[in-house]
């Protein structure tokens, strides 16, 4: 427990950041220098790929946590919490999801085709923003429990 949850929960922050900010170089340094540079593309799916992963492994060690773990507890006064992390995690599955699912229609390069780049730009930081608000959770339950209000979880209590 205390080496698996903070290695899933750290490992796929970077991997959605990498991806957040490869997919976003590739956007500026395309438009300034008219050069989209299609490996930093594939750098984002990539990382984007591994991330949805570990979100998976992280999703599990969290739910582990939340039933098993000493700190904030389903049962708790702050299970509530937990809930809303498990919703807002499973929103970032579909959010990436779509990323891949959109950026895989595309026939040559990305920039050719608007809608297809539109929809990974806005779901790369629809996700990123998503990313920020649940380890703001996470991280007030953790570190700051007695400033979180509380909000027992409906089904647990």
């Amino acid at each position: 427990m205390r080496i698996l949850h903070p290695l899933f929960v750290h490992l796929h922050i970077a991997f959605l950041l990498m991806a957040f900010f490869a997919m976003y170089l590739w956007l500026f340094r395309g438009l300034l220098t008219s050069v989209f540079e299609d490996r930093l593309y594939r750098l984002a799916r990539t990382a984007t790929w591994l991330g949805v992963m570990t979100i998976a492994l992280s999703m599990i060690a969290g739910l582990r946590d939340a039933f098993f773990g000493t700190i904030v507890r389903v049962s708790g006064p702050l299970g509530g919490w937990i809930v809303i992390k498990v919703m807002l995690s499973s929103l970032l599955l579909v959010i990436y999801g779509t990323f891949l699912r959109q950026s895989a229609k595309k026939r040559s390069y990305l920039q050719e085709e608007r809608r297809v780049m539109a929809w990974c730009l806005v779901t790369q930081f629809v996700g990123i923003v998503l990313v920020a608000v649940i380890t703001t959770i996470g991280t007030m339950l953790v570190y700051y429990q007695d400033k979180v209000p509380r909000l027992p979880a409906p089904f647990f209590s």
